[in-house]
């Protein structure tokens, strides 16, 4: 579906007779007024771009605010009449004339004031939207992205403090597409846990319409990983300058230099919601990012810039699950936006929250249900640039339940333990201290089959006689879960400072996996305690491949002779062996 056109008007205003984007002439804070009868514009459905009538009923400058200056407006028209805006408005540019009638710019729908109906918001000014500089130097940090704006003189009408007072960003909600329901639900409760709400939203028809030429009014996304599972805020374009482009009117994060994907949108439609109730509280966009354009670069206070043309360094995350049961194979490829180079302005990469998703997509996707009985094996490598071998390590996981955790979720063992191991490697790999290590690849195999591989031990037999060192039989009576009884052979390696005479050996499983709370752990992070004066973590590139490494665990049976120290006694591959058995033998010179 390629873009409608607007009214003519509206068309004159918007489209350049240049292939690249003038930006367009705009009006000072100071210039602006209550009563100036003036035009908005944003997407309401699929890409065409709308207008609506906007009211400026306040101004307050920059020195009674303590900020930027605010504009108070009041919407109407057939676009949001129904509706009112929230989540995913903000950012619409509003144009007003000039004395001579020429259309300029004032600034975008930023900030809602919780008016019941949503038809009425501030507005950040132009000028401190185009203030907010596309790329940022050095290390320098969204405090130098604020701007002054010229105050207006005056104090503030009684409606503009009661506006002020309850303003808060229409920031919309992270956009998750390409999930499975049952994943979905488990990431929206984990996510709603941790106060940080994410929509899950279907997939952007990418197919049936073209890349977006961005102009102000656009649907925009900034990406935080494309493909097959894409992650996304969705607003409106403001502004565009030739290659540059601001989005939002309001802060992403206020974290300063970025590198995220920009990306065109496409609003499926507005959800009605003026009674604020659910997770948003408000009336908002139901949109999914669409193709890459470019890379967001800068996150101020007053908006979010970037360029259209280079994209931002990702991280391309495979995922390749199979199940054994049918030998259907599926695979999930996505690619997060990677910041290491700008210093994880989040705090965190953004592969350590999707390549978790990824994994546990690829099995919900290709068992079609997420079965509380499931066994599974999860191998990942990990390719990082100064390392010449990818870092390796595997797990097996073995679910019996999926009774709901306490964030609400109900995933399996399986599907919970696989996607924290890959999140706790990743999540290593950004807390490195040293120079930050370039991560090129992340690929899995997830092997997965119905029913919990797990047997009990009943009794084990050992030799009448051993010695110290030496490699004997064991013989092991076992019950599997839902079946009959057998027997198997192993063999064990007696410790070789085991204590002579007749000693009992004391057997001991490991039991099936339990559940980790869903996403829970991997949106809040680790809250484990810290040592105070600061944990350095790995300190050489080899240490942290070997905590990596580390994650794989062993799930065997262990031993332990005496009061001696426990050893890792046998494995078995076929099925995970739990529970407890004691044997007793001779140790002999």
């Amino acid at each position: 579906m390629r873009l409608l056109p607007v009214a003519a008007a509206v068309a004159a205003l918007l489209v350049p007779a240049a292939p690249a984007f003038a930006g367009d002439p705009t009006m000072p804070l100071w210039q602006v007024h209550a009563g100036m009868r003036c035009t908005g514009y944003s997407v309401i459905q699929g890409t065409a771009i709308s207008s609506f009538n906007v009211d400026v009923l306040d101004v307050a400058g920059g020195e009674a605010t303590g900020s930027a200056g605010r504009i108070l407006i009041g919407v109407s028209g057939d676009a949001v009449d129904a509706t009112g805006i929230g989540p995913g408005f903000s950012g619409s540019p509003i144009y007003c004339p000039d004395e001579a009638g020429a259309q300029r710019v004032i600034g975008a729908i930023s900030e809602s004031i919780n008016e019941y109906g949503g038809k009425a918001a501030l507005a950040t000014p132009i000028d401190a939207i185009i203030s907010t500089p596309v790329d940022v130097p050095g290390r320098t940090n969204a405090t130098s992205t604020k701007a002054r704006a010229t105050a207006t003189g005056g104090a503030l009408s009684p409606r503009m403090k009661a506006a002020l007072a309850s303003a808060k960003p229409i920031v919309a909600p992270m956009s998750v597409s390409g999930l499975s329901p049952s994943i979905a639900d488990a990431l929206s409760a984990a996510s709603a846990k941790a106060g940080r709400p994410v929509l899950a939203v279907p997939p952007g028809p990418l197919g049936s319409f073209p890349a977006q030429t961005l102009r102000p009014g656009s649907a925009v996304a900034v990406g935080y990983s494309t493909g097959d599972v894409r992650t996304s805020a969705v607003g409106t374009v403001t502004y565009v300058d030739g290659d540059r482009v601001w989005v939002f009117g309001h802060q992403l994060e206020g974290v300063g230099r970025r590198a995220l994907l920009l990306q065109d949108a496409y609003v499926f439609r507005i959800v009605n919601n003026p009674t604020a109730l659910g997770a948003l509280a408000s009336t908002y966009k139901l949109a999914s990012s669409g193709h890459d354009l470019g890379t967001i670069s800068s996150d101020g206070f007053s908006a979010v810039a970037g360029r259209t043309g280079a994209l931002p360094h990702t991280v391309p995350v495979q995922v390749i699950a199979r199940d054994l049961d049918t030998n259907a194979v599926t695979a999930v490829n996505t690619a997060a936006a990677d910041e290491a180079a700008v210093d994880l302005p989040s705090g965190g990469s953004w592969t350590s929250f999707v390549a978790p998703l990824a994994v546990s997509q690829a099995a919900a996707g290709l068992l079609g249900s997420t079965p509380a009985r499931l066994t599974g094996d999860m191998c990942a490598k990990i390719a990082i640039s100064e390392l010449a071998k990818p870092v390796r390590f595997c797990n097996r996981y073995v679910s019996t339940s999926a009774a709901q955790s306490d964030d609400g979720t109900s995933l399996n063992a399986v599907l919970s333990g696989a996607s924290n191991d890959l999140a706790t490697a990743v999540s290593a790999i950004d807390a490195y201290t040293g120079t930050p290590p370039q991560v090129t690849g992340i690929n899995v195999l997830l092997k997965v089959r119905r029913g919990a591989d797990q047997a009990f031990m009943r009794s084990v037999k050992l030799p009448a006689r051993v010695r110290p060192g030496q490699r004997v039989r064991v013989r092991v009576s076992l019950q599997r879960v839902r079946g009959g009884t057998f027997a198997r052979n192993y063999t064990l390696r007696i410790p070789a400072d085991a204590p002579r005479g007749k000693q009992r050996i004391r057997f001991v499983g490991q039991d099936a996996d339990q559940g980790e709370d869903g996403f829970t752990t991997i949106i809040i992070g680790d809250d484990d305690e810290r040592d105070e004066g600061g944990d350095p973590g790995p300190r050489t590139l080899r240490q942290l491949e070997a905590s990596i490494k580390g994650l794989a665990r062993y799930d065997g049976v262990t031993a332990r002779v005496g009061r001696g120290s426990r050893i890792q006694a046998f494995r078995d591959d076929a099925f995970r062996i739990s529970g407890t058995a004691d044997a007793t033998t001779r140790v002999t010179r």
